[in-house]
């Protein structure tokens, strides 16, 4: 029993290990990443990172993904640029990279597990049955970040709109142009937010309309909020309404918006906190209450 919680104990610092090693690859690249830069209305388009080096590792790297890039079906492209694009990392990461740092992780993962299974039985064949799952977990690890990250990255946008669409709202009803509005918000603002309407700026000065630029920025932000105030915006910029009522009601009703979310978190509180009460609250609770009762009880008999 002792060595199988030993083993036990063992497989999962590993497995936590790992997904550690793995969120600090992650967490790195976003470090590299600069902003873009906005110069009196001048935008510079953000370039995807590489990893550049003379290390070996740095120059196999870069030949795997080279390598690699002519086996990526289109529908697979697709898919996971999707996933890129939601999580924030569609200027950072090519499909190509992420596959291969989800081949990385998964024999990372599934290697040490199979020299650790074979050290404790000796037998090939169970080391490799017991090391397919945790490479499997490895090869899904990626996936799980992203999702993680572009849940984190809707937060952010739900919580940047209001002071937003606020201060592009004082912008223009003080005379500024709509586009010029935003470029200045932007160089103030950092976060998602403000990096997506960038890309918009960008698109439009490539040539881009701007129904076409605010459609492109609707599809790469996941967050229904955010979606219908750009279509909002869409249809009063193609009605020829005044954009500065517009701006006005959005960040009225996007306050709103986040104290209805706020009512319905605090309404599921409870029942959040029904489960861990149960498990851990009560029986400890009964233990204390109940507990010299019940030693009584066995020691000196019910009368």
């Amino acid at each position: 029993m002792t060595a199988l919680l030993m083993f036990s104990t063992i497989t999962v610092s590993l497995i936590f290990a790992a997904a550690g090693i793995l969120f600090t690859v992650f967490r790195s690249e976003l470090t590299v990443s600069e902003r873009t830069a906005v110069y009196i209305g001048q935008v510079e388009k953000r370039k995807p990172q590489k990893v550049h080096g003379t290390s070996p590792v740095a120059k196999l790297w870069e030949k795997g993904i080279e390598a690699s890039e002519k086996y990526v079906s289109p529908s697979e492209e697709k898919k996971v640029g999707k996933m890129l694009r939601d999580a924030g990392f569609v200027k950072k990461m090519s499909v190509t990279e992420f596959r291969l740092r989800q081949m990385a992780a998964a024999f990372t993962a599934g290697g040490l597990m199979l020299f650790l299974f074979f050290m404790m039985t000796g037998s090939i064949f169970t080391a490799v049955f017991l090391a397919l799952p945790v490479g499997f977990i490895g090869w899904r690890l990626p996936v799980f970040y992203l999702k993680k990250k572009r849940d984190e990255r809707i937060r952010q946008i739900d919580l940047d709109m209001p002071d937003f669409f606020d201060t592009v709202n004082l912008l223009v009803e003080a005379g500024v142009g709509v586009d010029a509005a935003i470029a200045v918000v932007c160089r103030k603002k950092e976060g998602p937010l403000a990096d997506e309407f960038l890309i918009v700026l960008d698109d439009m000065k490539r040539g881009k309309s701007k129904r076409e630029a605010f459609h492109d920025l609707k599809q790469r932000v996941p967050s229904e909020s955010f979606q219908s105030i750009i279509t909002s915006m869409i249809q009063a910029d193609q009605l020829g309404i005044g954009l500065s009522n517009v701006l006005r009601n959005l960040t009225i009703r996007i306050r709103e918006q986040r104290r209805e979310k706020a009512r319905e978190l605090a309404m599921k509180a409870p029942v959040k906190m029904l489960f861990p009460m149960v498990i851990f609250i009560f029986p400890a609770l009964f233990i204390v209450i109940l507990g010299p009762f019940m030693v009584n009880l066995f020691v000196n008999g019910l009368f």
